[in-house]
């Protein structure tokens, strides 16, 4: 592929990720997406590859379940050491 024609599919990549991106204080994120569309460009659709990408950093999120769990552990921490 040319230069320019790689220029042109990062410019639509950026202008895509861009419009779609739901996490404006998560600038880094963004550009990690933007690297790895470029990098599964052939693979699918950008919206997917956006999918995609935010699939794989979802795995490691706490869910408020989580969050809840933690609490009720710690919780039950506090009041065993206070017995």
């Amino acid at each position: 592929m040319s230069n320019e024609f790689n220029e042109r599919i990062l410019e639509t990549i950026s202008e895509v990720v861009a419009e779609l991106w739901q996490l404006p204080t998560r600038p880094d994120l963004e550009a990690d997406c933007c690297d790895y569309v470029w990098e599964h460009y052939e693979e699918n659709t950008i919206p997917n590859l956006i999918i995609a990408f935010l699939s794989t950093h979802c795995d490691t999120a706490i869910s408020s379940k989580d969050i809840e769990a933690m609490s009720l552990q710690h919780k039950c921490m506090m009041e065993a050491d206070s017995v």
